[in-house]
């Protein structure tokens, strides 16, 4: 049941606070808290304005041990149909 408070709980600040809805692609458990990976899409109206692929942002979500997100920051940006290979 926490992790799925902990994607509630992030989907429900990309949805009310950056207006973006929330992919969550990862979540893992650290000692201070919680690490959660989203991906997004970027202005995407903008975009298929001009008839180009929709660029996708990952970010990384930084929770406390409350499920109180902490921080975040966009790590990554790509065309969709660039393919990512994950480092981890």
């Amino acid at each position: 049941m926490m992790i799925q408070n902990l994607v509630g709980e992030v989907k429900g600040f990309f949805e009310t606070v950056l207006q973006k809805e929330a992919n969550i692609i990862g979540v893992e458990k650290q000692e201070s808290g919680w690490l959660v990976k989203v991906e997004t899409v970027e202005d995407s109206d903008y975009m298929r304005r001009r008839a180009l692929n929709d660029v996708m942002a990952l970010y990384e979500v930084t929770l406390n041990q409350n499920m109180e997100i902490t921080g975040y920051k966009r790590v990554i940006l790509r065309q969709r149909d660039e393919l990512k290979q994950d480092d981890d």
